[in-house]
């Protein structure tokens, strides 16, 4: 039924391009935008953003540099869910949409879904705002680990999530990127806020979703002897979001203009923990005060204010007393002065920031057996576990910080001849200051391996340990229950067992080993500078861009030189038909991450014997934790890119264009562990330059505007492959810290590290993806925008909230074996899908230049599967999806 329907829409969209005999022509524009007013100069100021020649429509033009541009128009009229700019990036060709997205987590989840660009990891994306950097260098890949490690605090690739309410224009570079962007290795999204100039105006609204606005899928396992989960067990999360916007505008004069704009949004969630309702909640706000300055002492100046947190109220889910406090966000300043010159334009940017990644909660975390006194496991879903579990504590106080400085000059040169060519150059140079604190206040211990004690002779003595030790207790004393059974208790007695058993309140136990995540503070900074020139030549139906950028830090110390050359063939002459070509090379960036990994202190094991019943001091293990990175004579990896495209600009049917990138990866960092501890006592992993890995992609894209339609339509054909890590993971070779328990398809458990995770999720990339939109203004009060997106069928690894207990055998030469969980990730194979959502919106016109705006905003509008459920398991996926809206506006 469903694909029907999918048909039906495609060929509506086919027959109104089709029947269309009217395109919109992009009219002669002058240099200077600013002595236009309304349509004509917003179009204007479009074309000088992405500098091209030719028509403009919709996301893409014939051009040689790789890059998509979604202006306000766009962000306004399409489908949206929280509102972050990610869910419009990832209607991209290239880009790919993170699966958790599609989870049931998601629908009350409000941090910014992560997105993958040219087949990078998502940390390997630069993102900007106004010119400031919001990546998060501290542990960019730990976001997947929410809550659920000691080690880790939640911070994402991004250090703060971006509303699109704030946003005035997005451009999404995925090849032939010119050499004044760096530090990275995968795509550049660099996003501006609202401008300062123009008419006046000033905006409220409020958008909302609840649980009761959405359908659910309750997915039972195929085989009932597959999962232990009832059907009356599966109950979808209740929450409510909430977003505000406020916005306004003010040109005060012809000089000096003034901007604002906030968006406030709260999730508040209820859901099961240990068959009770609990309730947590997340805040997010985007806040940006803007001021402009132009046409006086200097041609161009901005100041932008950035206040944008992130904080969340949770708990561990089926955790006794876990209640825990997450901060995040950024907050920064951003600079931006603009002078021309008789013979150049001299651009210049300098930014700060700070961002926070931190956690407060419980200090420690029992992991109990679930027995008498400590049965709370009973009402948690522990799947099919052999040995279960009643879980207490959390994972203590961490903070971390970032703070960044960024100074950046651009010169654009006016066009000259020598030697019959046209050149434009285009030169700078950039300076960064990153500095980063990382502080766990306390140890932070996590009891793992716990033990019964069953002796009915020798009582369990926990000499002092009240916290981690439990001792017997009984309705009465074991000596009462023993007079009144006839003076002594007989255990080969059925009767005697039962009355013994009926009379304990509380199991004795305790835990024999505990892993230690030790207190720390880091304090590490990184200098990285760059240079950058590109000249642009033109020579009849010629163009070509020859750029070079230098760059060096003063943590690896090299001295990189990436090359960024492309190629354009005009082919009739006209701008219309563009033949490109490209060569480049592009840097990693998250050097800093690597210089908290030399000092970083990780986890170590204590065990405690017992003697008589008494239990003993805890004792450092065989296991220390004394592990240490070691880069020596590193090379920076990178990649070395080659693309192929044609662009074609159809007098009547639009844009198309046909592009092949191929990526290789050079000097990955690969790892290998000493045999041996050095004489400083501690066991090096030397990081080398051994990994390799490849991407390959190929894109169709159309964009076009037939009158009041606006259609676009893409897909693309993609391949990943990443090997860097080539060596078999244990508890003798790795911290513990970066240990997880893997399960493939054929149902075979190992431990991996994270960076072999991180591998096997590459390596199982969505091939095919695919996305159309079509925008309509109807009439001047009512307009729709409908998008569908398809994900082809791959395979991935996902956290199954298990825990697989590991026998550290070695621990000590005459203690009991000593165990610790690992977090359990399983292949699972994610089904092709395809996603329709659709925006609408009626505008009542209250004045000549106030309305109102009613809108509504539906996500999988056809209710289909997700499909994040592993097939044989039993779950739930989220459905259809309502938002609803109302704004007031002044313009």
């Amino acid at each position: 039924m469903q694909t029907r329907y999918i048909f039906a829409c495609l060929f509506l969209l086919a027959h109104n391009a089709n029947g269309a005999t009217e395109q919109k022509q992009t009219p002669s524009l002058p240099k200077d935008c600013s002595i236009l007013t309304d349509e004509k100069k917003r179009l204007c100021e479009a074309i000088e953003h992405i500098e091209v020649k030719g028509q403009y429509i919709g996301i893409e033009v014939p051009e040689i540099i790789g890059r998509s541009y979604l202006d306000r128009n766009f962000i306004d009229a399409t489908a949206k869910g929280n509102g972050d700019i990610n869910e419009l990036i990832a209607l991209l060709p290239g880009v790919q949409l993170s699966n958790d997205a599609f989870s049931i987590e998601s629908l009350a989840e409000i941090s910014a879904p992560e997105i993958s660009i040219s087949g990078a990891q998502p940390w390997q994306t630069g993102f900007s705002l106004d010119g400031m950097n919001y990546n998060n260098r501290i542990d960019p890949a730990s976001n997947s680990r929410l809550t659920s490690s000691s080690n880790d605090v939640s911070g994402g690739v991004q250090s703060m999530n971006v509303n699109s309410d704030i946003v005035e224009s997005i451009t999404v570079y995925d090849h032939n990127i010119p050499a004044e962007f760096g530090g990275f290795s995968g795509g550049v999204v660099d996003t501006k806020t609202k401008e300062t100039f123009g008419n006046d105006s000033f905006s409220f609204s409020v958008r909302g979703n609840h649980s009761d606005w959405a359908n659910y899928h309750y997915i039972q396992a195929d085989d009932a002897e597959q999962s232990s989960t009832d059907e009356t067990e599966l109950k979808a999360p209740v929450y409510e979001k909430i977003s505000y916007s406020l916005s306004g505008k003010k040109q005060l004069n012809k000089h000096h203009g003034v901007m604002f704009s906030l968006n406030y949004l709260n999730s508040d969630i209820s859901d099961l923990s240990l068959g009770q309702t609990k309730t947590q909640s997340r805040r997010n706000i985007n806040a940006i005060l803007k001021y402009g300055y132009k046409n006086g002492w200097v041609d161009n100046f901005t100041v932008s204010m950035i206040y944008s947190p992130y904080e969340v109220d949770g708990f561990i889910t089926d955790a006794l007393d876990s209640d825990y406090h997450l901060e995040g966000g950024a907050y920064g300043s951003a600079l931006q002065l603009k002078q021309d010159f008789k013979y150049l334009t001299w651009t210049s940017n300098l930014n700060f920031n700070m961002s926070d990644s931190s956690r407060d909660g419980p200090a420690h975390f029992y992991n109990w057996l679930q027995a008498k006194g400590k049965d709370w496991g009973q009402y948690a879903n522990q799947g099919d576990a052999d040995e279960r579990f009643s879980r207490q504590g959390g994972y203590g106080a961490l903070d971390n910080s970032q703070f960044t400085t960024n100074w950046k000059n651009t010169f654009n040169m006016e066009a000259f001849k020598f030697l019959g060519f046209s050149h434009s150059i285009v030169a700078g140079a950039e300076i960064k200051y990153q500095q980063i604190e990382r502080e766990r206040f306390q140890d932070g211990y996590n009891y793992s391996s716990p033990v019964i004690w069953s002796s009915a002779t020798t009582p369990l003595n926990c000499s002092g340990y009240s916290l981690d030790c439990q001792t017997l207790e009984t309705t009465i004393s074991v000596d009462e229950l023993a007079a009144q059974l006839g003076g002594e208790i007989d255990f080969n007695n059925p009767l005697h067992v039962a009355a013994y058993s009926n009379n304990i309140t509380t199991t004795a136990q305790f835990f024999n080993g505990r892993t230690i995540s030790p207190a720390e503070y880091i304090d590490v900074n990184l200098n990285r500078n760059a240079l950058y020139v590109t000249d642009h030549i033109n020579y009849g139906k010629f163009d070509v861009n020859i750029g070079m950028r230098y760059s060096y830090d003063d943590f690896l110390q090299n001295h990189d030189v990436a090359p960024r050359i492309s190629l354009g063939y005009d082919v009739f002459g006209n701008q219309k038909t563009i033949i490109s070509a490209g060569l480049s090379r592009y840097y990693d960036s998250a050097v800093i991450s690597y210089k908290i990994k030399e000092q970083q202190l990780f986890s170590y094991l204590q065990y405690r014997p017992i003697e008589s019943g008494y239990l003993q001091n805890w004792l450092n293990s065989n296991y220390t934790g004394s592990f240490k990175y070691r880069f020596n004579n590193v090379e920076t990896p990178y990649d070395d890119e080659l693309t192929l495209g044609i662009a074609h600009a159809f007098e009547t049917i639009g844009n198309v264009s046909l592009k092949y990138v191929k990526r290789k990866k050079h000097q990955q960092f690969s790892r290998t562990t000493s045999d041996e501890t050095n004489i400083d006592g501690y066991t090096y992993i030397d990081i080398s330059n051994q990994g390799s890995g490849s991407s390959e992609r190929i894109s169709l894209a159309w964009s076009a505007k037939f009158g009041s339609h606006s259609i676009w339509a893409n897909t693309s054909y993609s391949e990943n492959e990443i090997s860097n890590d080539n060596y078999n993971a244990s508890v003798d070779n790795t911290p513990l810290d970066e240990l997880v328990y893997y399960v493939n398809a054929q149902d075979e458990g190992s431990l991996v590290t994270l960076s072999q995770l991180s591998q096997i999720r590459t390596n199982f990339g969505a091939p095919i993806t695919a996305a159309l939109g079509w925008n309509v203004d109807w009439v001047d009060s009512f307009s729709t925008g409908l998008n569908i997106s398809y994900s082809g069928s791959y395979n991935t690894a996902v956290n199954t909230g298990g825990s697989e207990s590991i026998d550290i055998e070695d621990a000590c030469a005459s203690c009991p074996v000593v165990s610790t969980l690992f977090d359990i990730y399983q292949e699972q194979t994610v089904r092709a899908r395809t996603m329709l959502n659709l925006s609408l919106k009626y505008n009542y016109k209250l004045t000549g230049n106030q309305k109102l705006e009613l809108s509504a905003d539906i996500s999988n509008l056809l209710n289909s599967r997700t499909y994040t459920i592993a097939e044989g398991a039993s779950g739930i996926e989220p459905g259809r999806v309502f938002w609803l809206g109302l704004s007031y506006k002044y313009d």
